[in-house]
């Protein structure tokens, strides 16, 4: 049976508690930026709301955690919540793990237009347009249980659409049994298609990224339904801040192409993707180790400066936040086989390598040898067998440079060589 058209917002995971992170000398210029892009970007949802005559938006939790977000977070909410009250604008919210309906301040009311469902059961609301019944939303505000149960969405069917709200991990085969045409869900930062047709099942993602774990665009969706129920939608960017990890092939390197000529095209590409956007960008380059020059922490630190100076003052900017050097899975043969201090390093090297590090015991060596801090030295004697082939690899990259006579500065402030993560 056919009925209205009407559209509305899919969006989640604002996380306005959380600061922007994996930022190393945070540049004064970017501060006041990063410090309002979840803000922003949140703000821009309701924004959108309004200029695209939404009929409702679908929040599927993880808005904010009142208790530590401050008065700031609770009235931003109510401020843009009220806004929309005025467009008769309905808000569907099912709370997440941080903004659980109970923690919401007693002394601040949410308009009318807000509904909020319950964490102890599957609850639902019916959106109307003119007294008649368009849409049933169906949700759930997160209950502790680390996964979506599908059993609690059962319905019986009618002619209205159906739309699904939930907050958590999610099987699209236990999801698709149900009688619901959407699901709206929730728990994720970033975008995830797990069914493209009938049922839709979408993760709307973070509409603004926090992470480098969280690379790539962020925003929400925006769903069209027409008469005849046919879905349309549409992923709509709104990120003020863009993360991207970038690696630079050890091939060209050793084709002779000047390092900095081949970072500075990529940085023009990653601009003209990002459309306008400020860039936070990790370096990691594949060395040809038998080609380089000083691969150690002041020539990394040149580098970073360079790439600082160049590229990250502009409007739009393109700020690096850190570059790695890797090493080739093999070191060239002929050092290897030289009668020398560093072939019968590379040698002892390659030995722990081939038993993967298990017989490494370095922790008394550290212990009496290395005035480091007790994160630096947890790094290097972790059990973790695939972290301690790493930690060897670093160390065999350091030994090489030391040992070709480079200088090296062992006591480098930030400790970036040979892809510290601190």
């Amino acid at each position: 049976m056919a009925k209205e058209s009407f559209r509305f917002i899919h969006a989640s995971d604002f996380h306005l508690e959380r600061p922007l992170q994996d930022i190393l000398d945070l540049p004064d210029h970017l501060r006041r930026t990063l410090v309002d892009a979840a803000w922003k970007a949140a703000e821009a949802i309701f924004e959108h709301a309004i200029v695209e005559n939404v009929d409702f938006i679908v929040l599927a939790g993880d808005l904010l955690n009142p208790l530590t977000c401050g008065a700031q977070g609770p009235a931003f909410l109510l401020e843009h919540f009220e806004t929309l009250q005025k467009r008769n604008i309905q808000v569907y919210w099912a709370g997440g793990s941080i903004d659980d309906p109970e923690r919401w301040p007693e002394a601040v009311a949410l308009p009318e237009n807000v509904h909020v469902f319950s964490k102890h059961e599957v609850e639902t609301f019916v959106y109307r347009r003119h007294q008649t019944s368009l849409v049933t939303l169906l949700g759930r505000s997160h209950d502790g249980s680390e996964t979506v149960r599908a059993a609690e969405y059962a319905i019986e069917p009618d002619d209205n659409f159906v739309i699904a709200v939930a907050h958590g991990q999610a099987d699209s085969e236990s999801l698709s049994g149900e009688r619901v045409d959407y699901w709206a869900l929730g728990g994720k930062h970033q975008a995830d298609v797990l069914r493209s047709d009938e049922p839709m099942i979408r993760y709307c993602g973070s509409p603004q990224a926090r992470s480098l774990n969280e690379t790539g665009a962020h925003g929400f969706i925006l769903v069209d339904v027409d008469a005849q129920r046919n879905v349309q939608t549409h992923s709509i960017d709104i990120d003020m801040i863009r993360y991207s990890r970038q690696e630079i092939d050890a091939e060209d390197v050793a084709l002779g192409r000047d390092l900095r000529q081949l970072l500075g095209k990529r940085v023009a590409r990653l601009q003209s993707e990002a459309s306008g956007r400020h860039l936070l960008v990790k370096w990691r380059v594949h060395m040809d180790l038998e080609n380089a020059a000083i691969v150690g922490p002041s020539a990394l630190e040149d580098l970073l400066g360079w790439l600082r100076r160049e590229f990250g003052h502009g409007q739009p900017c393109c700020w690096s936040i850190d570059i790695e050097i890797l090493p080739p899975k093999e070191l060239p043969a002929k050092w290897k086989e030289e009668d020398t201090i560093l072939g019968d390093f590379l040698r002892t090297s390659a030995s722990h390598r081939k038993d993967q590090a298990k017989k490494m015991h370095v922790k008394p060596i550290i212990d009496t040898e290395t005035p480091a801090t007790n994160v630096w030295q947890a790094a290097l004697t972790a059990s973790d067998v695939t972290t301690q082939v790493a930690t060897l690899d670093k160390s065999t990259l350091l030994g090489v440079d030391l040992l070709r006579g480079h200088k090296i500065d062992l006591v480098a402030p930030t400790r970036r060589f040979g892809g510290s993560e601190k």
